[in-house]
């Protein structure tokens, strides 16, 4: 007998933090890393709602290492994470973070300087140095 997998599998299901389980100490020990604090800056310049996958961010690591850093965004309550069989979305959980702590969001946007669009190579690697 053949089970077939449907083309558009319901999101498993992951633990997220609820809202007032947010702690900004578990928020600035997921920010510390700098590949997470580039997602999180990514996110925020994005419209709000937006969904990305995660090679849409083009982190510098191996597949292991880009599964680690998202599930500690995810812990830590920063981001939003649905897999869909082999694919996983990811998204900004920007009114929580607002709603616990106000103007987070902006000082990430303020203290980040703006890099190349995520998922486009950088300049330098793009011209090959």
């Amino acid at each position: 007998m053949t089970t077939e997998t449907p083309q558009h599998a319901p999101p498993q299901a992951l633990r997220h933090p609820r809202r007032e389980e947010l702690d900004l100490t578990e928020i600035l020990c997921a920010l510390a890393d700098p590949n997470r604090l580039r997602v999180v800056a990514a996110l925020v310049g994005q419209p709000p709602g937006s969904v990305r996958p995660y090679s849409w961010f083009g982190l510098p690591v191996g597949k292991a290492g880009r599964t680690h850093h998202f599930r500690v965004l995810r812990e830590a309550g920063l981001i939003t994470v649905e897999q869909y069989g082999n694919r996983t979305a990811v998204s900004l959980r920007r009114d929580d973070i607002e709603s616990r702590f106000p103007g987070l969001l902006s000082a990430i946007r303020a203290g980040t300087a703006p890099r190349d669009t995520p998922g486009e190579p950088a300049t330098a690697q793009a011209e090959g140095l």
